[in-house]
């Protein structure tokens, strides 16, 4: 029929034929009305569902209406892959229903009648599909009348779409919500019957005693069934959390004739009642085939009818690898498995409504326990893949939680698989109740498990590979399923190009037999080199995803993301390591080893040149953080006010009827997953990508959308995990402040209200809102938005309380504290014997003080994970505690002979190292507290501290003989000689966390900064405290260094900025930093221009501009040199490698052809500056790190100042030395400058003095300038040669007149740090100038003092200064006056290294420790402030014009 045929009401098909036949796969009429009468069936059934209707009816009405929708949408011409999916989806939905159809009309029909509790969600389905076909049909009919518009038609594709993509979501949540009633439904109306009567059958079979017993159970099995049917609320049951984890979509059950004996002993320990080994232990190495063998026993338990539940964990996703709703979950399946439990798990639920907050032995002994006690047969619960449970103290407690319940419930068993895990081993250790089964699944010893092995690949490759061949691949596979099954699906792989016989030879010809990563490897090598770059972003994405994600949602996520792939198509490339369920289209990785192996993926090339995988984590991190944010903020799915329609506040959540129903459809699968990880994806990416979404991240923050926010943390039971994402957040320290603020305040308001928030979503509003504090944000922008809600008019708080200055609750002195790694919790250890957790938010304590020690508590640190804390004592021992519950794991940990005076767990958390007064150093394996190997001897006194390495690869210690010591973390060699340099005991060590440096505390009274590498000191100690420093920590991005001393005080110290220089035209500054970015800077203004060079990945110590400005290079510590374009920012080229240690310093020749540098490694080298290449062999000389170079103004002679105490001059075009070297300094020489005549060199030194040198012979000119009262490290001489700057590890710089010697004015004082590095703006007579003096000219000759002098009969041009500091800032100065010129200029987040002027003036630059370069803009005059400031520039403006250069000057001095 046409388009405008008549649509029939619903009402006017109320007398249709409801009977089933003819048969559900019988094709309907194409016709809109003959449709929509089949479709009519669903509204007769959804207004006559009731209590004792039969439920083949709607399941039958249901399959009829998503076979019409399937219809219609096949008819639709041009389908697009929406259609198609769509498509797809109601072939799998309708294939669902029809087994469920099959299995009901094999009972009878009173075992098949609906009760109350169920007809809501069955009749809501109906209607639901009803509904969609309606909206199915409208859209054929939209296309239909569009078919000869094409122009028409084509405008309505994006609507279209969306339309479809809506479609899709809504009946896949729907769906998945009637599948989970059904399931209920199935669970308690069906299993329960047909498995007592399959069991009746049975016994009777046996003995009439058995038979007599079977009737009882039968008729207690009858009663708890009808007990079921009329009490038990299945709302409640509904509403259990639970792991979405479907284990046969990823594992499958063992394939026929595999693994008999493996699975006969299983058998035989699960029929035995009499052996007491409740558990059984399935342990054994990666890929060997536990999950499968899980799998199979699983299933002959199911139909056995003793299967209680299961629990497959998994690293792949986020709730799957914790404990968290592990008790809820196996709660499902025990009234799955066994309904007559149903009444007795809803009634503990009613009874304790808030077991989530429980501990996980509580919720099992509430959820599990309990209702196993009304149960008389055995029940097993089968858990895999235990070790993937990423928390060792969540696996420690479950495992003695099971031992426990095994032990309290005699008919309860527990099947485990993990692989060798010393938690596990730890726990159970020598207990009765357990039976381990150890390597029996890939030993080849077994013959059983080549045979296995063997049969599996013949079975898998029927007509594959020849006989041989498939011998030759059982072999290779070593006995490894998972290299069995693999290797078999690439072979059977149908997209592959190459022949089997390819594969097979890729495969034979591998090293190592049974290497899973070599595997993985091929398969990747084998995909078209042309889609790696994609493939790999597109792995990314799955590896960073904190659940599997659908098919749709990844190609949704490429598509924000700008990524031109497929999901599908991946999946279809990579079928031997990924698969997607029928079922969910959820994309999942086959096997752990596959994340593993792309977790440990090289982000680089290879040593051999080979590419292998290329996994950025952290940007995958920031697409999806940024395809979440979208989804947040969406108009259309995103948040909202009230989101579920809730229409009472009178009841709590748990309380709403069909509440999963209102979630499932108002809050779709990515607004859900977007709310849930948003924030972890925000702090597991990269500052670019944090900074690139801050106005997204500001937006989001605010108030509507927070409290929007909350609603779904409410209603998905998501509060704490947001919590943790808050905290996570404002850990970052690149994170501006408001934003900081906000998220801090954020969860603040979630922990002070967490009850009400979880209980009720409509007292987000009512209670938690109007009861924030006064001055808080949420407060006053929610009482303004929210003008109806309560008002509180007194009692409120102003602001949140904030910690106290103090936390008081030990007796003794306080010897150690440590924050959680998660920010949330202090421990704190004491001479009191005691030990004690308090919040880091309120200061209160947490519980009672942990008590077993037999001495002081000396020290506390808590485990990577914050799970557990390790503890040691001046009772010769170390002991282990669960930081969650305080109670101690395991026995003392003894070994140490003295006072244990230093305890630190490995970044692994695998491995602790104990320092003690016996003078030496033990390692023990954190998870069993056993000592591995022999004591560490080297030292000579206490050992008073220790400390890993970022990569636990190296243990260091500092010792009362006043050295530090590197030892291997593995062997326990000590590493290199003793690192010397303090003069009193080493009281603290510690590791940066790039593990780049190593800071040490000592009782001389200093702070000392390492290279652990070399055990080269790094500059000075840093002085300040007046008594022992007992404690140092770096900041988390290693910018500042915090310490705590015998003097009572505690010091900050900055990092700080190495190198500043001015453009060789004085209007721009360029300055490096520890923070390793280089930035250019105004001159005038002290604005930065543009964005910070990045690209170092370690301090930039030198930056300088080519002669001509167009270029900048610069040194760092990552040992290279770098070339920048001034106007762009971008990098030239590849970075310069040739030194083997930190590059100190670099330079242009005045040509610009060439450029210099001297580095850590004792060498200077020249390069070409436009090829990058190195010019001839290194200069040897110097015997140590060549600290500063210098050409002459000339270009033919470079000079080098050295930490060897010695100056050396080199002839530029052969690299031979001139001369003896300069003596004359008694210190390390730190800078070094050319005067601009070329006729003295100036030079600074850590004796505090600067030296002036006769360029040509070397000979020293006067007396040494002395001044400073701390090391100087930046020197520079004016443009006229006439006076010098200098700068020092002290916070002024210091103007010295060449002639005679003496400082020319008081110091100029502002920074408030030690001063790296300074510059003097160039002379010459340029643009920028020009304006500068114009505008000056026409305010008045008043000024002109200001900005000129007269010097030897000579007008010059006044300078300016830059300077770079330890103080993260850069400082302009007018020289004449000695005036700082505006604010400091903020921006490097690190010390600044070097800066220099561009040679136009109009910017300058800067490089900083935090590996960037930063250009600023000088060309603006921001420092004059008078009130006609505006006049004067358009003064200057018309002048301007009528001046030319050759009459400037003139006419300014006339």
């Amino acid at each position: 029929m046409s388009g405008q045929t008549t649509v029939k009401t619903k009402t006017e098909h109320r007398t249709l034929n409801l009977s089933l036949s003819p048969s559900l796969t019988q094709r309907p009429s194409s016709t809109v009305d003959q449709v929509y009468d089949t479709v009519a069936v669903g509204l007769d059934l959804v207004a006559s569902i009731a209590d004792g209707s039969d439920i083949l009816a709607p399941l039958a009405a249901a399959c009829r209406i998503m076979k019409s929708i399937l219809e219609v949408v096949q008819a639709i011409e041009n389908n697009q892959g929406e259609w198609t999916d769509l498509a797809g989806r109601l072939k799998g939905y309708m294939s669902a229903l029809e087994e469920r159809i099959t299995l009901f009309e094999t009972y009878p029909p009173p075992e098949r009648v609906v009760d109350k509790a169920f007809s809501q969600p069955l009749s809501h389905y109906v209607d639901f599909l009803e509904t969609m076909h309606d909206a199915v049909v409208e859209l054929k009919a939209k296309r239909g009348r569009s078919r000869f518009g094409f122009m028409e038609a084509f405008s309505k594709v994006k609507i279209d779409a969306a339309e479809i993509k809506k479609l899709n979501r809504d009946i896949e949540d729907r769906h998945r919500q009637f599948m989970e009633a059904l399931s209920l439904f199935t669970a308690l109306h069906i299993q329960a019957i047909e498995r007592n009567t399959n069991f009746t059958k049975g016994d009777v079979e046996i003995t009439k005693n058995n038979v007599e017993i079977t009737k009882a159970n039968v008729e207690v099995t009858k009663a708890a069934v009808e007990t079921v049917l009329t009490d038990v609320d299945a709302s409640v049951i509904l509403q259990l959390p639970m792991v979405a984890f479907d284990a046969s979509s990823v594992h499958s059950t063992c394939q026929k004739g595999t693994r008999k004996a493996v699975l006969q002993t299983i058998q035989q320990w699960a029929s035995d009642d009499t052996s007491g080994n409740a558990i059984l232990w399935l342990c054994d190495i990666a890929g060997s085939g536990k999950s499968t063998v899980a799998m199979s026993a699983m299933e002959s338990w199911r139909r056995e009818g003793v299967l209680g539940g299961q629990f497959f964990f998994s690293i792949a996703s986020n709730e799957g690898s914790t404990t968290d709703k592990f008790c809820s979950t196996i709660a499902r399946d025990l009234v799955h498995y066994i309904p007559e439990l149903a009444p007795h798990v809803a009634t503990a639920v009613k009874q304790n409504p808030s077991f989530m907050r429980s501990s996980l032995d509580e919720q099992f002994r509430t959820l599990i326990t309990g209702p196993l006690h009304h149960r008389q047969g055995r029940v097993i619960l089968v858990i895999d893949a235990l070790d993937e449970c990423k928390s060792g103290s969540q696996r420690r407690k479950l495992v003695e939680t099971l031992c426990t319940a095994v032990q309290e419930s005699k008919n309860l068993k527990v099947f485990m698989t993990s692989r060798p895990d010393p938690v596990i081993q730890s726990v159970l250790g020598s207990l009765p109740i357990k039976y381990k089964l150890e390597n029996r699944l890939h030993d080849v010893r077994h013959r059983d498990n080549i045979d296995d092995i063997a049969n599996y690949v013949h079975q898998s490759l029927p007509g594959v590979l020849s006989e041989d061949k498939k011998r030759r691949l059982v072999e290779k596979a070593n006995g490894l399923f998972i290299w069995a099954s693999t290797a078999c699906r690439m072979l059977n792989k149908e997209t592959s190009l190459a022949p089997p016989d390819a594969t097979y030879n890729r495969l034979i010809s591998m090293d190592q037999a049974g290497a899973v990563d070599d595997l993985y490897s091929l398969i990747f090598e084998r995909t078209d080199p042309e889609h790696h770059a994609v493939m790999y972003k597109m792995l990314a994405l799955l590896l960073a995803a904190f659940e599997p994600l659908t098919a749709n949602d990844l190609d949704d996520m490429l598509k924000h993301a700008g990524i031109q792939g497929s999901a599908k198509a991946l999946v279809r490339n990579l079928g031997s390591v990924l698969t997607e369920d029928e079922a969910t289209n959820l994309i999942q990785f086959r096997h752990p080893t596959l994340v593993e192996y792309l977790r440990r993926s090289s982000k680089t090339p290879s040593v051999d040149g080979c590419v292998k995988v290329y996994i950025n984590i952290a940007v995958a991190h920031g697409q999806a953080a940024s395809w979440c944010l979208k989804y947040l903020k969406s108009r259309t799915e995103g948040l909202k006010f009230n989101i579920c329609e809730i229409e009472s506040s009178f009841y709590l959540n748990r309380e709403i009827p069909n509440l999963d129903a209102k979630i499932s459809r108002s809050i779709s699968r990515r607004l859900r997953y977007a709310s849930s990880h948003w924030l972890f994806h925000l702090a597991e990416t990269d500052d670019h990508w944090r900074s690139t979404l801050t106005s997204e991240l500001r937006q989001i923050i605010q108030i509507p959308y927070v409290l929007y926010w909350t609603e779904i943390l409410s209603l998905t039971g998501r509060m704490s995990r947001a919590i943790a994402g808050l905290r996570a957040m404002t850990r970052h320290a690149g994170l501006e402040d408001a934003s900081k603020n906000s998220l801090d305040e954020i969860r603040r308001f979630l922990i002070a209200f967490t009850v009400p928030i979880q209980d009720s979503v409509p007292h987000i509003y009512i209670s938690a809102l109007p009861f924030t504090p006064i001055k808080s944000k949420l407060h006053l922008e929610g009482a303004k938005r929210y003008i109806n809600t309560l008002s509180v008019t007194r009692g409120l708080e102003d602001a949140y309380p904030e910690v106290p200055s103090s936390l008081r609750g030990h007796d003794e002195p306080v010897t150690a504290v440590t924050l959680s790694p998660d920010g949330a919790r202090i421990v704190s250890s004491s001479s009191d014997n005691t030990i004690r957790f308090w919040d880091a938010d309120s200061g209160q304590p947490l519980g009672e003080p942990l008590r077993g020690h037999g001495g002081s508590v000396t020290a506390v640190t808590f485990s990577p994970d914050g799970s557990r804390i390790v503890s040691s004592s001046n009772d010769k021992t170390l002991r282990l505690w669960d930081a969650n519950t305080g109670q101690p794991v395991g026995g003392p940990l003894r070994g140490h002979e003295d006072v244990v005076l230093a305890v630190a767990f490995s970044p692994s958390g695998q491995r602790i190292a104990s320092g003690s007064q016996d003078k030496t150093i033990r390692l023990w394996n954190a998870d069993t507290g056993r000592s591995l190997g022999e004591p560490l001897r080297g030292h000579e006194g206490s050992v008073n501290t220790v400390a890993f390495s970022p990569d636990s690869l190296r243990v260091v210690s500092g010792s009362r003989d006043n050295m530090i010591r590197f030892w291997d973390a593995n062997t326990g060699q000590s590493l290199g000689e003793p690192v010397r340099g303090h003069e009193g005991s080493v009281n603290v060590v510690t590791f940066s966390r790039d593990g780049s440096q190593l800071i040490s505390g000592s009782r001389d009274n200093t702070i000392r900064l390492w290279d652990p590498e070399s055990g080269q000191s790094l500059g000075d100690p840093f002085r300040g405290h007046e008594g022992w420093v007992n404690t140092v920590a770096f900041s988390p991005d290693g910018s500042r260094v915090v310490s705590g001393s015998r003097d009572n005080t505690i010091r900050l110290v900055e990092r700080w900025v190495n190198t500043v220089t001015f453009s060789p035209d004085g209007s721009r500054i360029v300055s490096g930093s520890s923070d390793k970015t280089i930035r250019l800077w105004n001159a005038e203004t002290g604005q930065s221009l543009g964005e910070p060079h990045h690209g170092h990945e370690d301090w930039v110590r030198a930056v300088a501009f080519s002669p001509d400005g167009s270029q900048i290079v610069s040194s760092s510590n990552d040992t290279t040199i770098r070339l920048w374009d001034e106007a762009s920012g971008q990098s030239l080229g590849n970075p310069l490698y040739g030194h083997k240690d930190w590059v100190l310093s670099v330079a242009f020749s005045p040509s610009g052809l060439q450029i210099v540098s001297g580095s850590n490694d004792k060498t200077i080298r020249l390069w070409d500056a436009n090829t990058g290449q190195p010019l001839g062999e290194p200069f040897y000389g110097h015997k140590d790190w060549v600290m500063t170079v210098a050409f002459s103004p000339d270009g033919s002679r470079i000079v080098s100042g050295s930490r060897d105490e010695t100056i050396r001059l080199w002839n530029t075009n052969n690299g031979q030395s001139l001369g003896e070297p300069l003596l004359g300094h008694e210190g390390s020489v730190n800078a070094i400058a050319f005067s601009p005549d070329g006729l003295r060199i100036a030079s600074g030194s850590d004796d505090r003095t600067i030296r002036l040198w006769d360029a040509h012979t070397g000979q020293a000119w006067g007396e040494p300038l002395r001044g400073h009262e701390y090391p100087v490290f930046a020197i520079a001489f004016s443009p006229d040669s006439s006076r010098i700057v200098s700068g020092s590890f002290g916070k002024e710089l210091l103007l010295w007149d060449v002639n005679t010697g003496q400082p020319s004015r008081e110091p100029l004082d502002g920074h408030e740090d030690s001063v790296w590095a300074v510059a003097f703006s160039p002379d010459g007579l340029t643009n920028s100038l020009l304006a500068r003096m114009t505008k000056r000219f026409v305010s008045g000759m008043q000024i002109l003092d200001n900005l000129w002098e007269s010097h030897s009969g000579v007008i010059k041009i006044g300078s300016r200064l830059v300077s770079g500091s330890s103080d993260k800032t850069i400082r302009l100065w007018d020289v004449p006056s000695g005036q700082l010129l505006g604010e400091p200029l903020p921006g490097h987040g690190n010390s600044i290294n070097t800066v220099a002027f561009s040679p136009d003036g109009s910017k300058f630059i800067s490089g900083s420790s935090d590996k960037t370069i930063r250009v600023w803009d000088a060309d603006t005059d921001a420092n004059e402030n008078s009130s006609n400031q505006d006049d004067r520039k358009v003064a200057c403006a018309d002048f301007i014009e009528v001046l030319t250069p050759a009459r400037w000057l003139g006419a300014i001095v006339r």
